[in-house]
């Protein structure tokens, strides 16, 4: 029985989870192999139960930093004139498009105005 084999039967769901997800995470990302990626995995779910065993933790889903992602890879996109082909591309509205456009030109442009007057 190897070492994952001996925690799975005694860990809690949850933990286990964790440890399967990053290693199937170091082993896509990295390449790292699997025997290596499992003992990763599991020294991860240790230390987290370690270090946030009993607490109630909630994790979030995440959507807020995706669509940040997303609208990021719009403004990337954006020519200028081609709206439409971005809400195709992206599957949103066009107004949504314009809205996007629109905050990340003043995000855009409030940080290039901050670099020019830097605080002391």
């Amino acid at each position: 029985m190897n070492e994952r084999d001996r925690c799975r039967s005694k860990g809690p769901e949850l933990l286990n989870d964790l440890a399967d997800k990053v290693s199937v995470a170091l082993v896509e990302l990295i390449e790292l192999d699997k025997p290596l990626a499992e003992h990763v995995g599991l020294e991860v779910a240790n230390r987290m139960a370690t270090h946030w065993g009993g607490q109630l933790v909630y994790f979030p889903i995440g959507t807020a930093m995706k669509l940040s992602a997303r609208d990021v890879s719009i403004w990337n996109d954006f020519n200028g004139n081609n709206h439409s082909d971005l809400a195709r591309k992206y599957g949103v509205s066009l107004q949504w498009i314009y809205k996007i456009v629109k905050t990340m030109r003043a995000e855009d442009t409030a940080r290039r105005q901050s670099a020019l007057f830097p605080i002391e």
